[in-house]
């Protein structure tokens, strides 16, 4: 009873947020050129213009975006959005016949922020969601999500600070599939997120567990040092950490330190050579391991249409003995690959985008560490002078160790999991837009035991259909 009562209170507490930040104010529309990549094309100088687009290192900790249409240097914009949604599988049945559908309302209130200086820039994305289920088949949710950066420009360094959280009732990965984050941290429609992190920085949930609240953080510190106009070196650390609510999943811990150097041979095309090494353990004692990563990577930026970068190279993971054992099953190191690559390109009426990479997980909370591969991609287009459709899908699959499972009752245990999904949209006036929405999603595995015995395996299709409403409020200048 005293559990109800407080997610009672939170889900209040949340849609009472979602309602305030809907509080209207003033703007008045203005582009800012974007800023210039040393060595890269025409554009602004550093810290000035549009530092959410100024692409940073390849292989660093933000997600390249192209230059366009920005709300100028600094600004604060509230949105709201509100979804009715029919879920064919709210609780994650293993089979179609114990499967239990519900309606959804989800209320979303968020905000984007940016504070510009001329050698800083402040970003944060924030949202606050409540889900409210029909013949409360799950208990009512609450969603929280904040993305911080930082950035200063001084002189020959670039530096990042930055800070990914989240509190979800499931993991991110489901959630996207079944499409009902509302505006989550994906900020401004036509602008995008302010702070522009990688979603790879944060630790990985792409195994899906039947409706675990899980708490995820990302710390981030990024600095980029350039040598002259067209090279630089760069290091960063990454702390992780994800915590479970119950159902005794594995909590992890995780550590990436990497350095690397960037070559730009014209202004469209960088070279770079990088190293990196992360550490996962767990606080409940289960002993850790570490993955070293040596890669070369590329890319090249066509301004305005075209981004793609690509990274590859070998990956060599080093195991101690599980409490208990003297010797390490299989090795104590194994010699894998990883690859990471992304695709973003814009056209007259839309656009796509894809990101995929192959590298060791953390297992999300089923497995201890997860040699798998990701994959998520979007698709959008106008089909008339209103309506745009877009499309989406992801795919996730997650192996396991010989060196951590030995003795389960699966000795590979793997799952894999789907998504797909569109939607059709319309602008209602200048800050409002209506959409209709259809996602589907299933996951598959070869073991319903996983790791300390954990009850886990298969999830039956998950199907989808919502309408969401979307509001926006003008900009409220900062200077």
């Amino acid at each position: 009873m005293k559990s109800s009562r407080i997610r009672v209170s939170l889900l209040t507490s949340a849609a009472f947020g979602a309602l305030l930040l809907a509080a209207p104010a003033g703007w008045a529309q203005q582009d800012a050129p974007p800023p210039a990549e040393p060595g890269g094309e025409q554009g602004a100088a550093p810290g000035e213009g549009a530092p959410q687009a100024a692409p940073g290192p390849v292989g660093g900790v933000e997600q390249y975006r192209f230059p366009g249409a920005t709300l100028g240097r600094s600004f604060l914009v509230p949105r709201f959005s509100l979804q009715e949604i029919y879920d064919s599988n709210v609780g994650y049945a293993a089979t179609n016949g114990a499967s239990q559908s519900d309606a959804i309302t989800a209320l979303t209130g968020g905000l984007s922020l940016q504070w510009t200086t001329r050698d800083s820039t402040l970003g944060l994305d924030y949202a606050s969601e409540g889900l409210i289920y029909g013949k409360q088949t799950q208990p009512n949710a609450v969603i929280q999500q904040m993305a911080v950066t930082e950035k200063l420009s001084l002189r020959r360094w670039r530096l990042l600070f930055g800070e990914n959280f989240s509190y979800l009732p499931n993991s991110i990965f489901a959630l996207g599939g079944l499409g009902y984050l509302g505006g989550g941290t994906a900020g401004l429609p036509g602008i995008g997120g302010v702070t522009g992190l990688s979603p790879f920085q944060s630790p990985t949930q792409t195994v899906v567990s039947p409706n675990v609240s899980q708490f995820s953080s990302a710390s981030i510190f990024q600095a980029q040092y350039f040598i002259s106009g067209s090279s630089s070196v760069t290091g960063s650390v990454v702390v992780g950490f994800l915590h479970f609510f119950g159902d005794n999943l594995l909590n992890t811990r995780s550590v990436t330190a990497r350095v690397g150097y960037d070559k730009s041979f014209t202004p469209r095309d960088t070279l770079n050579f990088s190293y990196y090494a992360t550490t996962f353990d767990s606080p409940s004692g289960i002993p850790g391991f570490t993955t070293h990563y040596v890669q070369a990577g590329y890319r090249r930026i066509v301004s305005g249409r075209l981004q793609f970068s690509v990274s590859a190279g070998p990956s060599i993971s080093h195991f101690s003995p599980m409490t208990g054992q003297t010797t390490v099953p299989g090795g104590a190191n194994a010699v894998a690959w990883s690859l990471s690559t992304s695709l973003n390109y814009a056209f007259r009426n839309g656009g796509l985008n894809a990101q995929y990479t192959h590298e060791v997980f953390g297992g999300s909370g089923y497995l201890i560490g997860a040699p798998g591969d990701q994959f998520s991609g979007g698709f959008s287009t106008r089909v008339s002078r209103v309506w745009k459709a877009n499309l989406t899908a992801g795919y996730a699959h997650n192996g396991s160790f010989q060196q951590t499972t030995a003795g389960s009752p699966a000795s590979s245990p793997a799952f894999n999991y789907w998504y797909a999904g569109g939607s059709l949209s319309r602008p209602l006036g200048h800050f409002s837009s209506l959409a209709f929405s259809y996602n589907a999603s299933n996951q598959t595995a070869n073991t319903t035991v996983c790791a300390n015995g954990l009850a886990c395996g298969q999830i039956a299709l998950v199907q989808v259909v919502g309408v969401t409403y979307s509001w926006s409020t003008r900009r409220v200048q900062l200077e």
